[in-house]
């Protein structure tokens, strides 16, 4: 998860066929949060699927920035367009654990535990990334009988989808490498279980307890000190908004009853550790910005159009993770990045927002409309 310098001289592109330069014109573009923004649950947002249309139709750049996944871009992008009833491209998605891409060469072939999801879809999303020895916490289930304190209501889809691997993981003391969570945990009980176990750990192994555990004498009084795997998240939200009247946990929630748990269990001494991603992280940002570029230079080619993006908006629903991100990212692209919020989703009308964006409007239909005049664009 690197860090890419500004890219901060004027653009210039060579013509086709000439040993000239062209200098680039101005656009704007957007990136757009998802849920809240253009749908809510499996239901599209009123003027959501003809706002999207309209910029398709006059070629200003855009993606979709969620902290959903789940599912590989290929597959979201495909559910959103039907939900949408568009076409769109799989270029312009950027899930929050998309990221994750990036941790492939360290991991392929290490041992990961991927936690979210249901049956098999997150180790399908794992191993098309490029990480080659997935394990879930259904296999756990599947090799370990008394892992799970309460199995009583998930033990059946747990047995279904779970593998009893070669290598044993009982027979050969297997070590975990990292634990990644995808996206928000369906059976939080054994996964708050599983990942405590691994944290407490010597060498991310199942079934034994650090010894450095509680000694004043080293770091962090000697807890994640003993080769215990790292520890990933993508989402930071809390909640999310669905068609429910009010909103959903969603896997910030998760993170936070794993802080309680582990600061109960190590006595409020030992910090919990551990690599956030996804908005309103800087990571993500940067991720999404160098997505947004190569998109406008697809465009570009198609267009026969040297253009340079000058101005982002940010369209979401959340303060939080959308206003805050957009708000503090110092664009490595020298673009200015501007946040509009919606009330649509997270936001409640009338209230005040924790993080003032540049704009509040309804909906993603005001929004492009603020944005294309504060651009200077015609709409």
């Amino acid at each position: 998860m690197d860090s890419t310098p500004a890219i901060c001289t004027r653009l210039e592109i060579h013509g086709n066929g000439s040993s000239g330069k062209a200098e680039a014109k101005e656009t704007i573009a957007f990136a757009f949060d998802i849920d809240g923004v253009l749908v809510k649950g499996n239901q599209p947002v009123p003027g959501a699927r003809e706002t999207i249309k309209m910029l398709q139709d006059k070629k200003i750049p855009f993606i979709f920035l969620t902290n959903g996944g789940g599912l590989t871009e290929k597959d979201h992008v495909a559910r959103l367009g039907q939900r949408l009833g568009l076409t769109l491209d799989e270029k312009q998605f950027v899930q929050s654990h998309t990221p994750f891409r990036e941790l492939v060469p360290k991991y392929r072939d290490k041992n990961i535990l991927a936690i979210g999801g249901h049956g098999q879809q997150i180790r399908n999303v794992a191993a098309s990334y490029g990480f080659n020895k997935v394990i879930t916490t259904s296999d756990l289930m599947y090799e370990f009988d008394h892992i799970h304190p309460f199995p009583e209501m998930t033990r059946a889809h747990h047995i279904e989808h779970g593998r009893l691997r070669a290598d044993s993981l009982q027979g050969h003391g297997l070590a975990i490498d990292a634990i990644l969570v995808w996206s928000s945990p369906r059976d939080w009980c054994l996964d708050l279980q599983v990942i405590t176990d691994l944290l407490g750990s010597s060498g991310g192994r199942f079934g034994n307890k650090s010894l450095m555990a509680g000694d004043i004498s080293l770091p962090n009084h000697g807890y994640l000190q003993d080769g215990q795997p790292k520890l990933y998240f993508c989402n930071p939200d809390f909640e999310w908004p669905t068609q429910h009247e009010h909103p959903r946990f969603a896997q910030g929630a998760f993170r936070e009853a794993l802080r309680g748990i582990w600061a109960y269990a190590t006595k409020g001494k030992g910090e919990l550790e551990y690599t956030m991603i996804g908005k309103p992280s800087e990571t993500t940002y940067t991720y999404g910005e160098k997505v947004l570029q190569k998109y406008n230079d697809h465009l570009n080619e198609k267009l026969e159009v040297p253009r340079r993006i000058k101005t982002v908006y940010m369209v979401g629903d959340n303060p939080e993770s959308d206003i805050l991100g957009a708000n503090n990212y110092e664009s490595k692209y020298c673009t200015e990045w501007k946040s509009i919020l919606v009330e649509s989703g997270m936001h409640v009308r009338g209230s005040t927002p924790a993080y003032a964006p540049k704009h509040i409007t309804e909906s993603v239909v005001g929004a492009v409309e603020w944005a294309l005049k504060d651009g200077n664009m015609t709409a």
